[in-house]
């Protein structure tokens, strides 16, 4: 057992001999000699949050929300005035806000009710919460450790073959890993059948390292020889590989994405646009209607963004558009598509659904979804719908019944419903989405809501689509079950569908092989390469970070999931690339430094394992921003075709070109390399196998990498390095691997 030893410097730990590692079932318990172990980088550092209301603000109740805890509810207590608790959380960054009030403060960095400039002053900055407003962010250093006495690092061997995390099924194999302690691995290897099959270093941070070798699939028990720094050397096993290991959906890792707002992608037949006024929730919105605020209204595609330029402002974007540029999107490389909502709804974004099972009209109808459907599957193209579990508009079916006959109606138990009669837009008569009268909250506990949001899924998954995109799966009831289920009956249907959870922070809880393949990888594509791709100050972050935060990532998530990944850095409900890298709002004219980051960004996206998406318009270098005052939603300003940005086209074009080229960007494998200053590098590919370095200068000058050993191809330049190679001002290389 691992036990604290009298007289040990504090963070010192001594294994007794009877157990050294950590095995889940399946494995029997190994042993090796007593180590000393040196603990103090992957332990946890207590934190304490204080929050200080300003003056006049009364404060009945306060706790911490995070990306620690799953956004759960850690109560804080009050101390002189202020509020406050201690955690213990991992080096590493960390997102939070503080709930007030049972309020969330909008924006943690400037919140006029909660604290201005800063609702907690000692946040490091804040980032983008995918609601409108910023999450406080933390950044926790792990303990500055004396130097361990003479020995050999702790090997703190992890494995489990029933965790997908260290077994899955990707590129045709099974990947098996395992954490040992950082530095404690000098080689290993995974034993079956009296063979050997090497294991590399595939993922290093503070305090921990990831090995990784993968077998042939339907191999039986298996073992894990390790030989650590000084020579000796343990076997742990046998193990026992899952019979059915997570696996990935194959399409997904080899393709591009690309996702469309369809009301402002193209106006394919103007003849449907005015059916945007006759489904508009103004007409069930009692409220609203008896307010003197603005109309629905329909505008022609380059008119100025109004005040209603969010939700209820139409252009005329269809399916049809879509349908007209499918030839535009092939020339792109694309090969997935996702359509944010196209049922019948109130609204241009359409997540205030009124008929899960009818095309909105001011899109098409079903015929020429289908037609949209086989055309986009003659040109190899798979597509993703958008599905709203959670909430519905206020001209669904069910809820117009409850509206008409209160607890007589067989739906009433639908929804939650706090007094009736009511006027439908109150949100204080029902529970809405954040409270939003206009997104009535469904109860998913009901088994006839269940039931007939997953026969919509099914229904729509046999109709043609290849995979679905879940609206805010965090905010349904019971969560976890509701997906399992889910899960269970869409791949019972199609094998290979694709499902997708808008899961903004790191979170493998959703990602067992049971719920989910990919969640949308906000919490790579922003919290890691935007904040690289923006440069700055190298103490708030460089490189360094920017690869233990990747590694971390990819450590704790299964190898199946990281190829299938759903990676993207902005969508519909984010700034533009461009306008989150110094290019300005719409109306400004973006910079050749800002254009120049913007390159950096999508060729680190590019880069990773799985799907990379782009936001309709960011292959164009459009600009949008999402003010806090109307109008709103500037990012989704219609596509404007005649000005899009020819040499950000073609660069778009050209990565999507590479990862056709080069086999080992559309691998599942990810392993870091290195990471100093503005320098970012890692492998992608089987070791020995054409592997690709990726690396990146988020600098303004010039800046040398270190080559491993052998010969590197630049396929653009058709040029081979050794040793060291030039990485220009913002700049990046692909670079293959020719062998030594």
């Amino acid at each position: 057992m691992l036990r604290q030893v009298e007289g040990c410097l504090p963070g010192w730990r001594q294994y007794d001999g009877s157990a050294s590692m950590r095995v889940g079932k399946g494995g029997n318990m190994g042993r090796i000699l007593a180590v000393w172990v040196w603990l103090s980088l992957a332990l946890a550092v207590p934190v304490t949050f204080r929050y200080t209301p300003p003056s006049g603000l009364e404060v009945r109740s306060v706790s911490l929300r995070g990306s620690f805890n799953s956004w759960g509810e850690t109560p804080m207590q009050k101390e002189d005035g202020s509020w406050a608790v201690t955690v213990d959380l991992d080096p590493g960054e960390h997102q939070y806000k503080f709930f007030i009030n049972g309020q969330w403060p909008r924006d943690m960095c400037n919140d006029p009710t909660f604290g201005t400039p800063m609702v907690d002053p000692k946040a490091a900055g804040c980032v983008d919460d995918g609601f409108g407003g910023q999450n406080a962010v933390i950044v926790v250093q792990a303990p500055v450790a004396p130097t361990p006495p003479a020995g050999p690092v702790a090997l703190d061997f992890t494995h489990d073959p029933l965790d997908a995390q260290y077994v899955s099924y990707a590129d045709g194999k099974l990947s098996v890993r395992f954490r040992a302690g950082e530095g404690a691995v000098a080689a290993a290897w995974v034993e079956v059948e009296g063979k050997r099959f090497p294991m590399h270093l595939q993922l290093s941070f503070p305090g921990s390292e990831v090995w990784r070798g993968t077998l042939p699939g339907g191999v039986g028990a298996y073992r894990i020889r390790v030989r650590t720094q000084d020579g000796k050397e343990e076997v742990f096993g046998p193990f026992d590989p899952p019979e059915r290991p997570f696996a990935e959906v194959a399409w997904v890792g080899e393709g591009v994405g690309y996702q469309i707002f369809p009301e402002r992608f193209y106006n394919g037949d103007p003849s449907n646009d005015a059916l945007a006024l006759e489904t508009d929730e103004y007409r069930f919105n009692q409220v609203w209607q008896r307010s003197s605020g603005p109309k629905p209204h329909l505008s022609r595609w380059s008119d100025p963004p109004s005040p209603l330029h969010c939700c209820h402002q139409y252009f005329g974007g269809d399916l049809a558009g879509v349908l007209a540029k499918l030839p535009y999107l092939k020339a792109l490389g694309v090969s997935v598509l996702y359509l944010n909502p196209i049922f019948d709804s109130g609204s241009a974004h359409g997540y205030d659904t009124h008929d899960y099972l009818k095309v909105s009209p001011k899109f098409g109808d079903k015929p020429l979804l289908r037609k949209l459907l086989d055309e986009a599957h003659r040109l190899g193209m798979r597509v993703i719908f958008d599905f709203v579990p959670n909430h519905t508009g206020l001209g669904f079916w069910a809820f117009q019944d409850v509206v008409k006959r209160g607890p007589r109606s067989p739906y009433w138990n639908w929804y939650f419903i706090k007094r009736w009669p009511f006027v439908p837009g109150d949100g204080s008569a029902y529970e809405g989405w954040w409270g939003l009268g206009s997104l009535p909250k469904l109860n998913t506990a009901n088994p006839g809501v269940k039931r007939y949001l997953i026969e919509v899924a099914k229904y729509w998954v046999r109709f043609g689509f290849d995979g679905v995109r879940v609206d805010v799966p965090g905010d349904v009831l019971n969560p976890h079950a509701f997906f399992k289920e889910v899960r269970a009956e869409l791949k019972a249907i199609k094998p290979d569908v694709y499902l997708v959870a808008e899961i903004w922070q790191r979170d493998p809880s959703w990602l067992r092989g049971d719920e989910f393949d990919s969640l949308m990888n906000y919490a790579i594509g922003r919290d890691i390469l935007l904040r690289f791709a923006k440069g700055g100050s190298l103490a708030l972050y460089n490189a360094r970070r920017a690869s233990a935060d990747l590694a971390r990532v990819y450590a704790l998530y299964p190898e199946a999931v990281a190829g299938m990944g759903f990676n993207l850095i902005t969508s519909h409900d984010t700034a533009r690339l461009l306008t989150e890298l110094g290019g300005g709002g719409l109306k400004d004219v973006p910079s050749p430094e800002a254009r120049a980051r913007q390159r950096l960004a999508a060729a680190m996206l590019y880069a990773l394992p799985g799907l990379p998406v782009t936001f309709q318009g960011d292959e164009c270098g459009f600009t949008g921003e999402r003010p806090a005052d109307p109008p709103h939603e500037l990012n989704r300003y219609p596509f404007q075709w005649e000005k899009c940005h020819g040499e950000t086209l073609a660069f778009y074009q050209e990565l999507a070109e590479l990862r056709q080229e080069l086999a080992a960007l559309r691998s599942a494998v990810f392993r870091t390399y290195f990471g100093e200053g503005h320098l970012l590098a890692f492998f992608r590919g089987e070791p020995g196998e054409g592997e690709v370095l990726a690396a990146f200068n988020n600098g303004v000058e010039a800046a040398t990498l270190p080559l491993p050993p052998g010969g590197w191809r630049d396929p653009l330049e058709g040029r081979t390095y050794r040793k060291e190679v030039n990485l220009p001002p913002l700049g990046f290389r692909y670079l293959v691997h020719l062998g030594r």
